[in-house]
């Protein structure tokens, strides 16, 4: 028997549980095969300092509950050249934008007024940065103190390498591949392993402080960020050089593509906001921000321009995590009397290490869809008890009715999950990491765990937030990967590197083939959504007779093995098995309503893949048939319906 291995990697935030989707593989070059993927992800552990009201703290509340990534493929033979060489081009554009021309800052005209304040021109932004970084978020650099502190500590991530087998057997004579189901019985024929390994990226809170804070708080805004370390200890760490370098170019060209959405769809005059961020403005004023704080010069005009991003996300709930910079700790470095001690002081953690990269996002809380998927009984019960005016215990007032909890996962929840898709994919972005520890669940008030609170049925006040972008790629990169190719095959649809492709009879085929491929790259996010909808749906509104009740699996695994393997993608057998169970009882009349729309979405994102395989294969079918999308599932009737 021979081994054929293809590498998957993902991205998992604060997570005391992992939990892994399905991995894909690429298919078969033997006879009789077990193939596997392997899947790198960040498992981790938080802090117990957590606290963000006067409350007392419980697990739903807990902002470093959760977790925050899922599983996506790429080779592990690519993956050593590609992040070499994005390890190499980082390095150098780090290089060109640290080295500053000369300056003679010595002039007649300064001698004459010692006032004036000293100007240094930096280097142009390339081409690619200027076109997908419009906000300047990946040439700012804040300094610690001037800009933002540092408040606490939040938790630590590490590597989870996870296995997932695949068995087969080719036939010699046709070419056939048949899929054999793994023995759950035979020890040599696992369906999954898993190995772990230590921490490498680091998770803080900070706070705007300076004139920026001000601006912020002046403003009604939140002045908290997120922050995190990337621990790079030298240049061969490529893979968390790549994770930081995706994830910042990633939410840069989002962003960006947003907020020229934004000004082109607003009623405001947002017109010179639009000039600005085409013209360079605000890339050209983010850049000199880290040097003009060395010269004392004021940051006004970026600080102005960082202000406005985040009111236009925070005033239409962007559903994405803004990046707002990095933070630049060459003071701390170069500061020959600065006692290590004081950092861990401070923090209760070692101080960080020359090299590490630290990321600046916006503040969203850390609850994730991941901490509010269990019933909402069980949360009700971990809630601290509320006291009367004497100190006596008052019993907890009754849960919202069962109708108004739908609507706020239905319209609010699962909503803004498949919102924050079709942004995604309108950006040219495949995620590739769906999952429950994706979406941050947010509030847009000032306790951002509000959203999670098993009381929570406002849906005006919830902001989903799309997270963990570390492996997300731009769809033009993502389609010409060799474990993406490989995945395509399985369905049927040749790869962009494949011999079909470069041979193709006319440009009608070439067109096709790469139509099939860019609609199967975001086909995938929709296959893992559909997962993600399953288990919110099927934990947090089940219903279990006592807190003490079992309540059946629900993790990623056991509903892709559900799914896929034993009710063999059918989704009314899967709905018979939902409706068996008296404990899923209400969630099933709720997905039966507007003659089952609810099962008619799950089908819709479950079999997207399979989708657009048919559509392929069919020669394109009709061309006026539109396959399924993120943007347009948000106009389904699911979410339309009328709930209460």
């Amino acid at each position: 028997m021979m081994v054929h291995r293809s590498a998957a990697y993902a991205l998992f935030i604060i997570a005391n549980l992992i939990r892994c989707s399905d991995a894909f593989t690429s298919p078969p070059h033997s006879t009789h095969t077990r193939s596997c993927g392997v899947s790198t992800i960040l498992h981790g552990s938080s802090s117990d300092n957590n606290n963000e009201g006067d409350d007392s703290v419980d697990i739903f509340y807990d902002d470093f509950g959760g977790t925050i990534g899922d599983v996506v493929s790429t080779s592990s033979s690519e993956l050593s050249s590609s992040l070499s060489a994005a390890a190499l081009q980082t390095n150098i554009e780090q290089q060109q934008e640290e080295e500053l021309p000369e300056f003679n800052d010595t002039t007649e005209q300064q001698k004459q007024d010692s006032k004036e304040l000293i100007s240094i021109p930096l280097p142009k932004s390339s081409t690619d940065t200027s076109k997908n970084d419009l906000t300047g978020a990946l040439s700012r650099e804040f300094t610690l103190g001037r800009d933002l502190l540092l408040s606490d500590y939040a938790g630590s991530l590490g590597f989870d390498q996870v296995t997932d087998w695949q068995y087969y057997t080719t036939d010699l004579a046709t070419g056939q591949r048949e899929d054999k189901a793994a023995n759950p019985f035979d020890p040599n024929q696992p369906s999954r392993t898993r190995s772990k390994s230590g921490s490498v990226v680091r998770i803080f809170r900070g706070e705007f402080t300076g004139r920026i804070g001000g601006i912020l708080r002046s403003r009604g805004l939140d002045t908290r960020v997120l922050l995190k370390e990337f621990a790079v200890d030298d240049d061969d760490d490529v893979m968390l050089l790549n994770l930081a370098s995706d994830e910042q170019r990633s939410l840069a060209k989002i962003q960006s593509s947003w907020l020229q959405g934004y000004c082109m769809s607003a009623t405001n005059n947002a017109q010179q906001m639009l000039e600005q961020l085409e013209g360079g403005e605000w890339r050209e004023a983010a850049q000199r921000r880290y040097v003009d704080g060395l010269t004392d010069t004021p940051t006004t005009k970026d600080d102005e321009h960082l202000a406005t991003m985040l009111e236009c996300t925070s005033k239409k709930k962007a559903p994405f995590t803004s990046i707002l910079g990095q933070l630049n700790l060459n003071d701390y470095y170069d500061d020959e009397g600065m006692n290590p001690n004081e950092w861990y002081k401070s923090l209760g953690v070692k101080p960080p290490k020359p090299g590490s990269i630290w990321v600046v996002y916006d503040y969203h809380g850390l609850s994730t869809a991941s901490s509010y998927a269990v019933p909402l009984i069980i949360q009700q019960s971990k809630l601290p008890p509320k006291r009367g005016m004497f100190g006596n215990i008052v019993q907890a007032p009754p849960l919202p009715p069962f109708r108004e909890r739908g609507r706020y996962m239905i319209r609010g929840i699962l909503k803004g999950m498949l919102q924050s898709i079709a942004t995604a994919h309108a950006a040219d972005l495949v995620h590739r990491s769906i999952g429950k520890n994706s979406f941050i669940l947010s509030s847009v008030g000032q306790d951002k765990r509000e959203a999670t609170s098993p009381y929570a049925v406002v849906v005006e006040r919830l902001r989903v937030v799309l997270s963990d972008w570390g492996f997300s790629r731009d769809i033009q990169e993502a389609v010409l990967e060799k474990e993406f190719s490989g995945r395509c095959r399985m369905f049927g649809i040749p790869s962009l590197s494949s011999y079909d492709y470069q041979r193709a009879s006319s440009y009608e085929d070439t067109i096709r083939m790469e139509e099939a491929a860019h609609q199967f790259a975001k086909a995938e996010d929709l296959h893992a959504c559909g997962f993600v909808f399953l288990s919110m749906l099927f934990t947090t509104l089940a219903d279990p007779a006592t807190l003490s009740a079992p309540l059946p699996a629900t993790d990623d695994d056991t509903l892709q093995r559900l799914f896929s393997e034993i009710f063999e993608k059918d989704v009314d057998e899967l709905r018979e098995y939902y409706a068996n169970e008296d404990v899923w009882s209400a969630v099933v009349s709720l997905l039966d309503m507007e003659d089952r729309a609810g099962w008619d979405l799950l089908g819709k994102l479950l079999l997207s893949r399979e989708e657009v395989s048919d559509w392929y294969k069919n020669d394109g079918g009709d061309q006026d048939v539109e396959l399924t999308s993120a943007q347009a599932l948000l106009g389904h009737p699911f979410f339309k319906m009328k709930i209460i």
